[in-house]
């Protein structure tokens, strides 16, 4: 274990003061500073296997320009907008539940295990980044290694080669529980921004989202079994795109969730091909709510009185919120595109859609509905706690300026599409593909319909406390924060509606 703790604080120091410039002193920091410095990695192997070096080299270049950005930045004056947290011992509080929360799981590392994926996929990726350019290009393109999707992303690689450069190659155990540990940051941020739903809230609030915080980290690494202890990294590209929903579609809009969810997104696009297309669609989503689509008329603008037209002008601002809706989308996820992109340059791919299925359709898709429901029992708990949710407490949701629960729900339904259109034109045997994988490719599915109903429970929670305080009214402390004029959105100056 003091290995494994050397390496998360070796990903998590190039990734502090990045994570300090976004998050400020927050609990979501403990947990976002490694996923950055495993972000620098993923950036790093991109650059080794397209330019050339060694990922050590690569890694450092990538963590000083990082770096030297944050400080050039903070000597210009430059700070994001404050926000407002909870005081500093509920901050402490925050971090020592999620953290005993997730410790929990991790005691399994005294017993380490090499799971199939991690073994044949993700350690043979890591000690091939480890060689350097010649022998990761060489390893990715050997014809007798392409069944097992050579394309896969970086990130997870990326991070169990840094930890053979720190400790050799002796213990593969090292890689894996490397990923364990990312795991758990994943759904530290997740925990934490579990916790900021309820952080301006009364005290009573606050101990309820902070419970309801390490009750979903537990709950993470429940639903994905042994996968989340044994080197698979499906929890962490689903627990990064869960943090992405929350900080990026959930909590009220500012530069600093945005960020956040930025960040989240690409750690997720970065781990996995379906972390990828995952990220693109919150990204999407992300855009829309932060530039939101309006039905309102561009002004006609009356002609120069030269006869010059005055159309370039009227159609700048529409181009300009266009571009800004493209750059939401595209620079967080470009990290992932550049490597979806390089990949394929050098003629690797998965073996998903190589050969077409002899299988019908509808026996496909048929097969696909059954196997998937079997893991999405929370669904229509979910959907009833949202249906009482919008009729008892939306207006409550809106004085907090929660996103629209139709964002959540959107992206949730996106993600099953995807895995749904994956299984239904890809070209393995349904039964066997299905019973081996839809276990751990509906996980993002179930964590996030989980998050949501421990956001409804603390939305909740604080209209009961209010409503009873605002009956007792000699009851309520001193400088006890409101939420009764908070409805209405600081940067845009509009209510926080889906487009």
């Amino acid at each position: 274990m003091t290995e494994l703790l050397v390496v998360i604080v070796g990903l998590g120091a190039p990734g502090f003061l990045p994570a300090l410039a976004v998050a400020g002193p927050s609990p979501v920091l403990v947990f976002l500073a490694p996923l950055i410095g495993a972000g620098m990695a993923a950036v790093a192997a991109v650059l080794e296997f397209g330019v050339g070096g060694s990922l050590f080299a690569g890694y450092a270049v990538v963590a000083v320009i990082a770096n030297v950005a944050v400080v050039a930045w903070w000597l210009a004056g430059s700070r994001f907008p404050p926000r407002a947290d909870p005081p500093w011992g509920w901050s402490i509080v925050t971090v020592v539940v999620v953290l005993g929360a997730l410790i929990i799981p991790l005691t399994a590392l005294r017993a380490p295990m090499i799971g199939w994926d991690a073994n044949s996929i993700w350690l043979t990726h890591a000690l091939m980044v480890s060689g350097g350019h010649h022998e990761l290009l060489t390893g990715l393109k050997n014809p007798a290694y392409l069944f097992s999707n050579p394309d896969y992303p970086p990130l997870v690689p990326a991070a169990g080669a840094l930890a053979f450069a720190l400790f050799g190659r002796g213990d593969l155990h090292i890689a894996t529980g490397t990923t364990v540990l990312l795991n758990a940051c994943a759904l530290g941020v997740v925990g934490t921004g579990i916790a900021a739903v309820g952080s301006s809230g009364r005290q009573l609030t606050r101990m309820g989202a902070v419970a309801a915080a390490g009750a979903v980290c537990l709950v993470g690494f429940a639903i994905s079994g042994q996968y989340g202890v044994d080197g698979y990294t499906d929890l962490l590209w689903a627990a990064a795109a869960v943090g992405a929903v929350i900080w990026g579609l959930v909590l009220p809009r500012s530069t600093q969730t945005l960020v956040i969810a930025w960040i989240c997104a690409a750690v997720a696009s970065l781990t996995k091909n379906e972390g990828l297309t995952t990220a693109l669609a919150l990204l999407v989503l992300i855009a829309l709510r932060y530039r939101p689509l309006t039905l309102s008329r561009v002004p006609r603008l009356r002609p120069h009185p030269e006869g010059r037209g005055s159309s370039g002008v009227a159609a700048w601002p529409v181009a300009r919120r266009w571009a800004e809706r493209a750059a939401f989308v595209v620079v967080p996820a470009l990290p992932g595109l550049v490597w979806a992109g390089l990949i394929r340059l050098d003629g690797l791919s998965d073996r998903f859609f190589t050969s077409p299925s002899t299988e019908s359709l509808v026996t496909r898709a048929h097969a696909t509905i059954d196997g998937m429901a079997a893991y999405l029992t929370v669904a229509p708990i979910a959907a009833a706690v949202l249906v009482a949710g919008c009729c008892f407490l939306r207006r409550e949701r809106e004085r907090a300026r929660f996103g629209n629960p139709a964002w959540l729900w959107t992206a949730c339904l996106a993600s099953l599409l995807t895995i749904f259109a994956t299984y239904v034109f890809g070209g393995y045997e349904i039964h066997g593909w299905l019973a081996t994988s839809v276990n751990r490719t509906t996980i993002f599915a179930q964590l996030l319909l989980y998050t949501e109903l421990a956001i409804w429970l603390v939305i909740a929670l604080d209209a009961a406390f209010t409503h009873e305080l605002i009956e007792q009214p000699y009851a309520t402390p001193a400088g006890a924060p409101s939420r009764a004029v908070a409805g209405h959105d600081r940067e845009t100056g509009q209510h926080d509606r889906a487009a």
